[in-house]
């Protein structure tokens, strides 16, 4: 599992009712380097039946091809540590939305976004009309996401239940209890959280497919684990070129019917009113599985 952490951070979570765009820690999306034409995954439009190709991009991001209106053969990042899908401003500006000032809080910043309607999404079966997304400028937001048209959050994928099948790079989708997407919204609603035994104590953790390792709070932790142990020493390092985090390993973590070891990132805890019960976020890279099942409507997730 890659330490990286000097990559920016994001999320947000849009209010129509004011259009300020609050930032939750369902957030993490760290963007790889950019890929080469020759590495673009196949068209969703040749995906068959409720299956969609993908390609892993730095070993843990998932990206596809998708559509926005009648602009095809887009670049897809699905992201379920964001709430609201984002849109790269080049597509808005093709598509003449109309936009309004919105703005988000990341850690210590505030990023200028506006909100907007598209007329139509979809990637692989998956399709909604009248979708509220962010737009802005996504490679200044990230350098690393400068050809990324779009990013898409749990508002568009929890419209599915659905697997990652590492060994064939598909996605499948369970089609069988269909959901219509509807914006606005509790955001805690939307993220899917999964249990873990960290030293014989559970811990409760955002499944963020955007995010490669695992970050941890390290206040609540230590809370949820009295006593908690790490391996070795702590070592102090920077997320994003400005937030303070520490890195270490800790022992005795059971995903499944397995203890590991797992480098981890402590970030300051936030406030006691914000994300209430949540230890931190977790990559699914982290789980090294072979097929990982997200089941939004039971809020469940599980892996093979």
């Amino acid at each position: 599992m890659s330490r990286k952490l000097d990559l920016d951070a994001t999320a947000a979570e849009a209010n129509s009712m004011n259009r300020w765009v609050l930032s939750l820690a369902c957030l993490s999306l760290f963007f790889p380097p950019p890929s080469h034409a020759d590495d673009q995954p196949r068209p969703s439009e040749n995906a068959s039946g409720s299956e969609l190709p993908f390609r892993l991009s730095s070993g843990y991001l998932i990206q596809v091809e998708g559509r926005i209106g009648d602009h095809t053969h887009l670049k897809f990042i699905l992201d379920t540590g964001a709430t609201i899908s984002m849109v790269d401003q080049r597509i808005a500006q093709k598509l003449k939305l109309d936009a309004h000032p919105a703005q988000s809080f990341n850690f210590d910043r505030n990023l200028q976004w506006e909100t907007a309607t598209i007329p139509e999404v979809q990637f692989g079966p998956i399709r909604a009309a009248n979708v509220a997304v962010l737009v802005g400028d996504l490679a200044r937001y990230s350098e690393f996401a400068s050809k990324a048209d779009a990013i898409i959050g749990t508002d568009l994928l929890n419209l599915s239940n659905l697997t990652i099948d590492f060994d064939a790079g598909n996605l499948i989708f369970d089609l069988t209890e269909p959901r219509t997407y509807l914006a606005g919204g509790d955001p805690m609603a939307k993220c899917l959280i999964v249990e873990l035994q960290v030293q014989d104590r559970p811990v409760h953790l955002i499944v963020d497919t955007g995010l490669q390792g695992m970050l941890l709070y390290e206040e609540r932790l230590r809370k949820s684990v009295p006593g908690l142990r790490t391996a070795g020493s702590l070592k102090n390092a920077t997320m994003g070129g400005r937030v303070q985090v520490k890195q270490a390993t800790l022992p005795d973590v059971r995903f499944g019917n397995r203890n590991r070891e797992v480098h981890i990132a402590f970030l300051p805890s936030p406030a006691a009113g914000t994300l209430p019960g949540i230890d931190g976020i977790v990559g699914i890279a982290v789980l090294q599985a072979r097929r990982v099942h997200f089941d939004f409507s039971r809020k469940t997730l599980t892996w093979e």
